[in-house]
Order: structure tokens, then sequence, then C-alpha cells
């Protein structure tokens, strides 16, 4: 007797569900949880307990945007105020980033990585690098270009979903 993966298409929600986009989302969200859970996995391996993909892909946003917002990591990863505040907080404490009142409005932080913090970035990208490697490495020009065409998409009417709940 097999065993139902959620990554298999036969897996959905219910049968009143029974949908090629119910089923599309159902997959692509647990592909999504086992990459989030290779990553925590090979992270642990590493000693980093205390910090998880999504901690390390606020730090490494901040790298890559000195000085952007707590408003911005919001937007980009998709968690509410309150998640972003304590995650930043929590990485504040750990020495990996600072935050700065804005000049002009003081309830704004504008984010910037140390140096640990940067050295810490540096380290999770290599884990990302290598799961992304073991990912799509292997697809051709056409595949790539697809799947960049697929994901562009995806994230517009996402948005559009977002600003539509509003």
């Amino acid at each position: 007797m097999s065993t139902i993966h959620p990554s298999q298409p036969e897996y959905t929600l219910s049968a009143a569900n029974d949908t090629f986009e119910v089923s599309a989302f159902v997959r692509l969200m647990a592909l999504f949880g086992s990459a989030q859970q290779v990553l925590k996995a090979r992270m642990q391996a590493d000693a980093e307990l205390g910090l998880g993909p999504i901690d390390m892909a606020a730090l490494c946003l901040c790298q890559k945007n000195p000085g952007g917002t707590q408003q911005d990591l919001v937007k980009a990863l998709g968690k509410d105020k309150g998640q972003i505040a304590r995650l930043t907080g929590e990485l504040e404490k750990q020495g990996l980033l600072l935050r700065t009142p804005d000049a002009q409005d003081g309830r704004v932080w504008r984010l910037s990585v140390t140096a640990a913090g940067a050295k810490k970035c540096s380290w999770f990208f290599a884990i990302e690098a290598e799961l992304a490697q073991a990912l799509f490495g292997d697809f051709n020009k056409a595949e790539r270009s697809q799947l960049d065409a697929m994901l562009t998409a995806l994230r517009e009417r996402m948005d559009k979903v977002i600003a539509d709940s509003v």
C-alpha cells in the first residue's frame, strides 16, 4: 500500500476541492514546506540553533537592502507587523542586526546588518545556494525561462490578492 504525499497530484483537501487549482496550490505549499524543512535541518546540522530560515531570510534581505524598514520586511516576507517586530528584535538581541529610528519619522526603524550578521548571511547563502542547485540546477534554458515567467505571474497575482484583501 502506497502513502499519498502532499506533493502528489492525488493529494487534495477534499473531494469537493478536487480541482487543478487546489491540487497545484497544495503541492506548491508542500514543496515550499519541504524546502524550509531541508534548510532548517541543514542549519541545525551546522549548529545554528535558534535561527530559522525565516530569521535568516529577513537578515539577508536587510543585508541586500541596507537602511530598509520593518515594513519592507513585512511586504517581502508576507508576515504581519508584530511578527517582524519580534523577529527583528530577536536578531538585534543576538547582535546580528541594528535597528535605528528614521531621522524624519521616529516610528520607522531603519535596519542594517552587523559584521556578525553579514557572516551569518554568507553562511546561509551557501546553504540556500546548495538547495537551489539541487532543485533547479538541471533545468535547461527553456525550463528556467518558463519557471521564471510562471513565478513572476504568481507574484503579480499574489500582489493583487493582497491588494484586494486590504
